[in-house]
């Protein structure tokens, strides 16, 4: 029976920071009186329920509760620094975050047991075999980019130096699932574990790949495909660094709650230089209202989003790609959102890269079993 509570926390030693603690958690209080003071004086005042019903019903405090969390000034700053505290005491990082060795941040989900997890990866891995099928009879070819939790890809980084037993074999079962349906799917985990032995392809404090982790990704996708052997529209693309490097707030931080306290309270941030992709060729295919024809779409998550990527993937396929990303959009909104959209009906791609995190696969089932009827497909 597998466990399915994840202990990965790692924490550092609280005497390196006993007196910082102490120290700071002194001053939360002094300040949280003085916001208490504040708030009640100078912000409006506090209107406080003066009945006894109220007070014996909880009205009382259900009030004052949401009146100070409305009028306190520098909440925020209190909150993140409360957070710190529990964070350099006990090496906690709340519900949705394991700290993990050397200042490496992973996200819960990729760790969590899920049930049923297989028969939910099996109903979706059939649900892309149907998508891929039905496209391809509209001259679409779906390409599925499969991307493998960080905490795979670095889990010697966490704090218990390994991946779970249980989720071991997950990418792999991923892999064969899709496979088994025809759909053609891109294996990211092995360039990026090898890229991963000569430098970081995630962000330390970030859930998703860096710069370096989207290139690589990016250039394994346009290689399969290159493999299929589609004629799309050559427009080239250069890439170059912007800039110099800056502090990079990953969202994992967010997570924590500890976006606005002091630097040195908190995990050490990323630091990279901006890359930009820009087009380096005149466009030469025209659509019927003289817009430039996009031969590749990209659906997917905020890993599409993020490092860069979709600027990769265009310099990678010397093409021009339409990012139909979208941020927390989950295993379908993306894809849902742009199968719906006119562009698609009017003018369709010839290749549909959909982007998918592993952790996605065996989540549990939402709209998949009604979903080719709402995108049309069935």
């Amino acid at each position: 029976m597998p466990n399915k509570e994840c202990q990965v926390n790692d924490a550092p030693p609280p005497s390196l920071f006993a007196a910082l603690v102490a120290l700071t958690f002194s001053c939360v209080m002094v300040i949280g009186a003085w916001q208490v003071i504040a708030a009640a004086l100078y912000s409006g005042g506090l209107e406080f329920p003066r009945t006894w019903i109220d007070f014996r019903e909880g009205r009382s405090t259900g009030a004052i509760e949401k009146q100070l969390d409305q009028k306190l000034p520098a909440r925020s700053a209190l909150i993140a620094v409360a957070n710190s505290v529990h964070y350099l005491l006990t090496g906690g990082a709340g519900e949705q975050v394991r700290t993990g060795r050397d200042g490496w941040l992973f996200l819960t989900d990729e760790l969590r047991f899920e049930v049923e997890g297989n028969a939910h990866l099996q109903v979706r891995a059939g649900l892309l075999g149907s998508t891929a099928r039905l496209l391809d009879q509209q001259g679409v070819k779906l390409v599925v980019a499969l991307v493998p939790d960080k905490a795979r890809v670095y889990s010697s980084r966490l704090a218990s130096g390994h991946y779970p037993e249980y989720n071991s074999s997950r990418y792999q079962d991923a892999l064969s699932a899709l496979q088994i349906q025809g759909v053609t799917v891109v294996d990211l985990l092995k360039p990026l574990a090898l890229a991963a032995t000569q430098g970081d392809v995630y962000y330390r404090t970030d859930t998703h790949w860096n710069q370096s982790g989207a290139q690589v990704a990016a250039e394994a996708v346009a290689r399969e495909v290159q493999r299929i052997g589609l004629e799309l529209e050559k427009t080239t693309f250069s890439s170059s660094t912007v800039g110099t490097p800056v502090e990079r707030s990953g969202d994992l931080i967010r997570l924590m709650g500890l976006e606005g306290a002091p630097k040195a309270l908190g995990p050490r941030p990323d630091v990279e230089a901006l890359v930009v992709t820009r087009q380096t060729s005149a466009d030469n295919a025209v659509g019927l209202f003289g817009d430039s024809l996009v031969p590749v779409v990209l659906a997917g998550t905020s890993y599409s989003l993020r490092g860069n990527f979709h600027g990769f993937l265009q310099q990678a396929l010397s093409a021009k790609v339409l990012n139909a990303a979208k941020d927390g959009g989950g295993f379908l909104q993306a894809t849902t959102q742009y199968l719906n959209d006119e562009a698609f009906r009017s003018a369709k791609p010839k290749v549909l890269v959909w982007e998918i995190p592993e952790r996605f696969l065996p989540s549990k089932l939402d709209e998949e079993q009604k979903w080719l009827g709402k995108v049309g497909l069935q």
